[in-house]
């Protein structure tokens, strides 16, 4: 490693709480207070390397890092290392006790999902922002049926180019039962997307659901509120789409919807 990328990274490592919180990390100086404190067990850290140009060379050299095994949360927005660096992320050992990761806007395919799906090292992954790529049906069915990515909690899919299909994969999914947010704005699923989707395997554990900007008009609506799909569903974004005042009043009488608390319109 480098000696500027060894200084970038240490001043990109947060020292989180003891409870991994996204919302929560200690302020100030991250890095010496966790030199300075004795008998921390387990100390964890939020590396924070978006728009940072790193480069499959970098993330290679990244991985030996000392400190690589204590980050429980790895942001790598907006890079330049491709595929080929989710598929470095996906075998690395060094990463697995990783819980957060996030890869938007790095014009990754669904070679990338793929590399997530058949990672037999992330196992702790609990969020996962894969949104702004290149992505469709194909890399989000074969994550859907991961058999080692299944303690998500939080999907970030919105900005991909999923439509019909990448609903369907959705639906079928055996990977996803312990997902309590998810959020597809912008993955051009239409109609027949949410209807596979409503129509598709129960999603025991999901809290919010964020469909803006779908092309969805009151048939979609109707099916929300008729879905038994989201039994504990209580905030539904449908932002920006083409619902009517009266699909609205339909979803919010739903009373197949009853821990519904937040719905997002126009």
């Amino acid at each position: 490693m480098s000696p500027l990328f060894e200084s970038l990274v240490d001043n990109s490592m947060f020292l989180l709480s003891h409870e991994m919180s996204n919302e929560n990390p200690l302020e100030g100086g991250e890095m010496e207070n966790y030199l300075r404190i004795e008998g921390k067990a387990e100390p964890q850290f939020k590396l924070q390397l978006d728009d940072k140009d790193v480069n499959i060379e970098e993330l290679e050299d990244l991985m030996g890092y000392s400190r690589i095994k204590t980050v429980a949360e790895l942001w790598l927005d907006r890079n330049e290392f491709g595929d080929r660096g989710v598929e470095l992320l996906s075998t690395a050992k060094e990463l697995s006790s990783l819980q957060v990761l996030s890869l938007a806007g790095n014009k990754l395919s669904d070679y990338a999902l793929s590399s997530l799906a058949n990672s037999k090292t992330l196992t702790h992954l609990k969020r996962l922002f894969i949104h702004d790529n290149f992505l469709s049906s194909t890399g989000v069915g074969e994550l859907a049926q991961s058999g080692t990515i299944t303690s998500l909690e939080i999907l970030y899919l919105k900005q991909n180019k999923l439509r019909t299909d990448g609903a369907k994969a959705l639906a079928t999914s055996s990977a996803f039962q312990n997902v309590k947010e998810l959020y597809l704005g912008r993955t051009q699923l239409g109609n027949d997307g949410v209807t596979h989707l409503c129509n598709g395997r129960p999603w025991p554990s999901l809290v919010t659901l964020s469909l803006a900007q779908n092309g969805l008009d009151d048939k979609s609506a109707k099916i929300l509120a008729e879905t038994e799909s989201f039994p504990k569903l209580n905030t539904l974004d449908l932002y920006n789409n083409n619902i009517s005042d009266e699909a609205v009043d339909v979803i919010r009488c739903s009373p197949r919807l009853k821990k519904l608390r937040i719905l997002q319109v126009n």
